[in-house]
């Protein structure tokens, strides 16, 4: 596609992911994409005129996307800010972003591939997937070389796979993927799966099975697993502390709830109770400061993306990329 519809198609494609904007002329626009929706993870091939791409915290809140993803940058590339920190990319690099926070890039004219991976297929083989918002594999390494040369076979080989070999594919890109980036990020990750769990894993999944209860504080996590504070607070450190940790984590467990069509009747002071908050007050003061949005105001944009009965009734192909992201499960 060219022109303005074009930038206003892709703009609508993605609103739930990024706010885009035209560093060019729009009349000039254009824009060349294909995409596969694979069941477990979401593959897609983007040829584009320069963009920004802004994905904000109220845009982190109400899109309930809790996926990782990665990026190959065949052609041009971008420069910007994930998190709290630069990121510079060029053709050949390899980046990985972390769709739980936010970023601003602004990219010249590009072709990439990007793959989407919904969190939960990390959870055996990272400590804390957030480490690698905004890690860039540069082209020279070997480890961007290989990645880079499975995507491109992936996406020239997709649109002639049967159903059976796209879940084979699947599988195995999560599989090539996570093991591709062990030891990136700061050493979150392990190479394989059965390895014993980090102390950091073992911290977290004990705050997620506890995340409703709202004495869940460093002591008790202390005294039920059997470690020292000084451990605790050591471990947690290089992620802000212990206390930031529950905190964010009880907030995007929130925000993903909210966001869901499942959950629509369900009452925000319920929500914030599973989630931890002593009560419906707190839980609405911590979101706003997170997200600069209200709970509610999370809960209607969900309900607005997902009440569109003309995009429901169309085929797949014509779903929007955020509601495909949405639908992939493990």
């Amino acid at each position: 596609m060219t022109g303005p519809e074009a930038l206003a198609a892709f703009r609508q494609s993605v609103q739930d992911v990024f706010t885009l904007t035209c560093l060019g002329d729009e009349r000039q626009y254009r824009l060349n994409l294909s995409a596969w929706h694979l069941g477990t993870i979401m593959v897609g091939r983007f040829q584009s005129s320069a963009l920004a791409f802004d994905r904000d915290a109220a845009l982190v809140a109400t899109s309930g996307l809790d996926h990782l993803l990665v990026q190959l940058y065949v052609e041009g590339g971008f420069a910007g800010v994930a998190a709290d920190h630069s990121v510079v990319v060029t053709a050949g690099d390899v980046v990985i972003f972390d769709l739980a926070q936010g970023l601003k890039t602004r990219a010249t004219d590009f072709t990439n591939i990007s793959v989407l991976i919904p969190r939960s297929f990390l959870a055996h083989h990272c400590d804390d997937a957030s480490r690698l918002h905004g890690h860039v594999l540069p082209a020279n390494g070997a480890i961007a070389a290989m990645l880079g040369s499975y995507m491109r076979a992936l996406v020239d080989r997709l649109p002639t796979l049967t159903p059976g070999d796209a879940q084979v594919a699947a599988r195995s890109t999560v599989a090539l993927v996570t093991t591709m980036l062990a030891d990136q990020g700061g050493g979150g990750f392990a190479p394989t799966a059965p390895a014993p769990l980090s102390p950091f894993r073992k911290v977290a999944q004990e705050i997620d099975r506890r995340l409703r209860e709202p004495s869940l504080d460093a002591a008790s996590l202390a005294q039920s697993l059997g470690m020292s504070r000084a451990t605790l607070y050591r471990t947690f450190q290089p992620v802000g502390g212990i206390a930031d940790y529950v905190r964010r984590r009880r907030l995007a467990v929130a925000a993903i709830i909210l966001s869901s069509p499942a959950n629509q009747r369900r009452k925000i002071g319920e929500i914030a109770r599973d989630c931890g908050f002593a009560s419906e007050s707190a839980f609405s003061r911590a979101f706003r400061s997170a997200f600069g949005i209200a709970p509610g105001q999370a809960r209607q944009r969900g309900a607005d993306f997902w009440s569109q009965p003309h995009l429901l009734a169309q085929d797949n192909r014509s779903l929007d990329f955020a509601r495909w992201m949405r639908m992939l499960h493990p």
